[in-house]
């Protein structure tokens, strides 16, 4: 009797096994296993889709969670400082989480000694590695890939026991997600602050504070419509200001990269851009367009979400 073969085409398919338990499995440092292309003959290696993996790729294997960082220089992703400006003012309003059980997708705040909490701090770890980029973009080829839980985490992970000043900041406009995440109503939404900052650059800036998570949060506001693209030059403004408010790092959900060209101006304004990748459903094809969109030289690593 034969075994029925899983469809090719999609990341994260792998026989199964008994789900680990205990301490996460150790670093590997090696080029990720192939992936099949769903929609085309041929088999095609993750390392050759983003066109600038080399051997010394380090992939980190945590059960069902996989984090991928490519190596890049240093000097490359180093933050640009701005010393002759004045740092911006901004207006913090505390908000606790509520008594109620908090959204599935923090999972450094639920599960903080699971191995997929695990596998976001050595995201961490290896972003910093990468020279401590100050502004990193978020994203995914497509909606539903895992971005907003990739962000979200990758930032926990960053402020975790106050260990660096981080700003989360949402530019997804048409369909926001973190004010759900986090249960908040942002006082000032970050999408309107875009568009009065680019005319008065030196405005006061208006976050949210959560104290228990060491986390300033800039959301968009889901009760108002939003059907503009991101405005560039704003957001250019934006994190110009932003990144002298004594920020460590400022994190940015943004939206897909296919079938827009906003996450193109979000990349020109940061330092670094991370890819997410839902296991089975992201394809190789939609990740290689992905990359030839944005450019391999910002994208610095994917994450596998499971």
């Amino acid at each position: 009797m034969t075994t029925p073969k899983r469809p090719p085409g999609r990341f994260g398919d792998a026989p199964s096994s008994p789900e680990r338990r205990g301490a996460p499995l150790p670093l590997l440092t090696q080029p990720m296993l192939p992936i099949v292309d769903h929609d085309g003959p041929d088999q095609t290696r993750v390392d050759n889709a983003l066109g600038q993996v080399k051997p010394e790729t380090a992939a980190v294997l945590f059960g069902r969670s996989t984090v991928a960082m490519t190596v890049q220089p240093k000097a490359s992703l180093a933050p640009t400082s701005h010393p002759s400006l004045a740092p911006p003012e901004i207006g913090l309003t505390q908000h606790a989480l509520p008594d109620e059980e908090p959204d599935r997708r923090l999972t450094l705040m639920i599960d903080p000694d699971s191995e997929r909490a695990a596998a976001f701090r050595v995201l961490r770890h290896h972003l910093l590695e990468l020279g401590r980029p100050q502004c990193v973009v978020v994203s995914s080829p497509r909606q539903g890939d895992g971005k907003t839980t990739t962000a979200t985490n990758l930032a926990l992970a960053l402020a975790e026991c106050g260990r660096a000043k981080v700003l989360l900041v949402e530019t997804h406009l048409r369909r926001p997600q973190l004010a759900a995440v986090f249960k908040l109503v942002p006082p000032w939404c970050f999408a309107e602050q875009l568009a009065a900052h680019r005319h008065q650059p030196m405005m006061p800036w208006s976050v949210v504070d959560i104290p228990q998570l060491w986390l300033h949060v800039a959301a968009i506001n889901p009760r108002i419509e939003q059907t503009q693209l991101l405005d560039g030059p704003a957001f250019a403004i934006a994190m110009e200001r932003l990144r002298l408010g004594g920020y460590d790092h400022i994190v940015i959900d943004a939206p897909p990269v296919l079938g827009s060209a906003d996450v193109n101006l979000m990349a020109d304004a940061a330092d670094a851009v991370i890819l997410a990748l839902r296991a089975r459903v992201t394809t190789t094809r939609d990740l290689r367009k992905a990359i030839d969109q944005l450019g391999a030289a910002k994208v610095v690593g994917t994450v596998l979400v499971q």
